[in-house]
């Protein structure tokens, strides 16, 4: 199950601190990472959904700003 759909992914290499990779396995070792429903998915599979929610979160809250600035340069 894919949340953002079919879309072509491509591999970007990241680097994280000791305290976040640890704070991460933790995390999905306590099922707080989330796994689709009935689904299973490796332990890489869980890091690349997580970092791509909080880019998806990024980007939406991006475009949330970029209108409430647009809405206030009409307000004026």
């Amino acid at each position: 199950m894919e949340m953002f759909g079919r879309v072509g992914l491509v591999e970007v290499p990241i680097l994280i601190a000791p305290d976040q990779k640890a704070w991460m396995d933790r995390m999905i070792k306590e099922g707080k990472i989330a796994i689709p429903p009935g689904g299973t998915l490796e332990k890489g599979s869980l890091y690349s959904m997580f970092i791509r929610m909080l880019l998806h979160n990024a980007m939406e809250e991006q475009k949330r700003q970029e209108a409430l600035e647009a809405d206030d340069e009409d307000d004026e």
